[in-house]
């Protein structure tokens, strides 16, 4: 009985028809520009998300897009892959204006630049972050003294002369000020000046619940407002004893509390992170859910590389002539290569 119904079975396998599979069809990576409007959406997202989960420092502006790649995520919508160039501002985190309505900092201030591989998924037409990596640096000093070899360059931020700056300055404000205790938060950037011989200071403060009188009684009792409210101060100190400070207080934000400034180094001279370093650095100072790594809930497709472009021999004078820029490549019919970097919108770096 067993080898008639292994027999049947065998007999049906050999009158199965086999089915034909066609080689699998990889999907194409859709090509936009880098200056095209849905490709500056997407960075304008990233950079609102990068500065809205900056712990320390100031916020960035967008400068160009160098480069975009879009491939498409299954089961629904696309990924976007960004390399951003980001300019410092001269606004701190804790400053509540809208990163583009900062200014910029000139590049003789000795610019900060900061670089971020972002991706975004675009569902619905809906852009959101899914991971971010970025780091960021001064200028060259070598860059910074050929274009102006009398501007000063960024200072450590413990250096005594720094801290020694910031205490004073703060002290007079306070001093000048009786109703209201400033407390340093955070101490932004510094630059030593040799003539005149000063020290250039700026820092974030926030505002105490005593008064003047009340924080030479017990300033260790002088504790943010409830309804908390913070401030930048700019000061110059000279050596012989000279001191301009000017602070802005802001109104309270609502549903800001910038936790790891108020409750971790409220009245300390810097985060501890910040020891030795000239800037706050974009690599070390983010929170927020979207980290260094790729989204682990959606799927890449499988997206075909195109063949390698050929070479091809071009007018000289069409080339070096930025009215008339050479077309990109086709690699093979149907598909571009995107046209990147994007526009620089402030200055080159």
């Amino acid at each position: 009985m067993k080898a008639l119904v292994a027999l049947l079975l065998l007999t049906q396998l050999l009158n199965c028809k086999s089915i034909p599979v066609g080689p699998f069809q990889p999907l194409l990576s859709r090509v936009i520009d880098c200056d095209d409007p849905e490709s500056e959406e997407a960075a304008a997202i990233a950079v609102d998300y990068i500065n809205s989960h900056n712990l320390h420092g100031y916020k960035f502006a967008l400068n160009s897009i160098e480069k975009i790649k879009v491939l498409p995520r299954r089961p629904t919508g696309e990924l976007f892959l960004l390399e951003l160039d980001l300019l410092q501002t001269e606004c701190h985190i804790v400053n509540p204006l809208p990163a583009e309505n900062c200014t910029v900092r000139p590049i003789t201030d000795h610019v900060v630049e900061g670089e971020c591989d972002v991706k975004l998924l675009k569902l619905d037409g809906s852009f959101s972050m899914l991971s971010r990596k970025c780091h960021s640096k001064p200028d060259s000093a070598e860059d910074i003294i050929q274009i102006c070899p009398d501007c000063p360059l960024l200072a450590v931020l413990n250096d005594t002369r720094v801290i020694n700056a910031v205490n004073l300055a703060l002290a007079q404000y306070n001093g000048e000020h009786e109703d209201v205790y400033l407390r340093l938060v955070e101490i932004g950037r510094a630059q030593i000046l040799h003539l005149p011989d000063s020290v250039s200071v700026e820092f974030a403060v926030v505002v105490t619940n005593c008064s003047g009188k009340d924080a030479q009684e017990h300033v260790d009792g002088c504790l943010p407002e409830d309804q908390v409210r913070f401030g930048f101060c700019k000061a110059s100190v000279l050596t012989e004893g000279n001191i301009t400070v000017s602070c802005e207080v802001y109104g309270h934000q609502a549903g800001v509390t910038h936790d790891h400034l108020t409750k971790e180094h409220l009245g300390g001279e810097i985060p501890s992170l910040s020891k030795g370093f000239k800037h706050h650095d974009l690599r070390h100072f983010h929170r927020g859910p979207a980290q260094d790594t790729s989204d682990s809930s959606s799927q890449e497709a499988p997206v075909a590389t195109p063949p390698a472009a050929p070479v091809a021999k071009r007018d000289v004078g069409a080339v070096l002539d930025p009215s008339h820029p050479p077309p990109p490549i086709d690699p093979i019919p149907g598909h571009r290569l995107p046209l990147c970097p994007g526009r620089i919108r402030h200055y080159q770096v």
